[in-house]
């Protein structure tokens, strides 16, 4: 499959679906403060949230599953802990989050068993899912946790990641630019290893999805040659 294959060549329809993600972005999905105090030595850390990150990411390989549902269920971690509760009860479950390393990977062991149900065709179950957790948690557990996670976002689950969003620039750039194939291939890859990357990083998770992208893409660009960055930017 050619590189371009996975972009969408109708503007119109790309340019409504990136306007109605940065609504999300703007509205339900909105960025909230930053959740962790580094001067704070009884608060779980940036580096405790990358081991968690990597280890969905391992889990994820390890099933075929795509990347972007790591990016969704980190996403919903730090939309929980950052926005205001909705309850007493998952107002004490974020406290507990943010100063407890285990009831943190619990939370975290949860978004991702929600994300693969929410994102991916072939389902785990819970018994199977804790099998793969090393039944550090009980199947109780997970599911007690997966429906605190959904209750404290309200049920909001489908945030928009920066890899669909900086899909879909590169689909409105590509009626306007004229690189060979293995460049559009060059591109794509390395977009999405950055913005998997940021999933990893505490920093970008106070960043708008969109903002993230936008990073990701001019950082490509600038690793292109200089015919192919001026053709790139030209549009832009």
């Amino acid at each position: 499959m050619k590189p371009t294959e996975n972009l969408s060549r109708n503007t119109e329809a790309v340019a409504d679906s990136l306007t109605a993600m940065i609504k999300k972005e703007l509205t339900t999905y909105s960025c909230f403060d930053a959740y962790l105090n580094p001067s704070d030595p009884n608060m779980i850390t940036a580096g405790d949230r990358m081991k968690l990150a990597d280890w969905c990411y391992g889990i994820v390989d390890h099933c075929n599953f795509s990347r972007e549902t790591v990016a969704s269920a980190m996403d919903m971690v730090d939309r929980f802990l950052s926005m205001p509760s909705t309850s007493v009860h998952t107002a004490r479950v974020s406290d507990e989050a943010l100063v407890d390393p285990s009831k943190f990977q619990l939370l975290t062991i949860a978004a991702l068993y929600t994300s693969i149900k929410i994102n991916e065709k072939v389902a785990i179950s819970s018994d199977l899912f804790a099998e793969m957790c090393s039944h550090v948690y009980t199947v109780e557990e997970i599911e007690d946790m997966e429906r605190t996670l959904l209750i404290g976002l309200s049920w909001r689950c489908h945030a928009p990641t920066a890899h669909q969003v900086g899909m879909l620039i590169f689909s409105l750039l590509l009626p306007y630019v004229d690189i060979p194939e293995v460049t559009w291939g060059f591109l794509i890859d390395e977009m999405r290893y950055l913005t998997e990357l940021a999933v990893r990083d505490y920093y970008f998770s106070t960043q708008r999805a969109s903002t993230v992208a936008l990073a990701a893409v001019f950082n490509v660009i600038n690793d292109t040659s200089t015919k192919e960055r001026i053709e790139l930017l030209g549009p832009i």
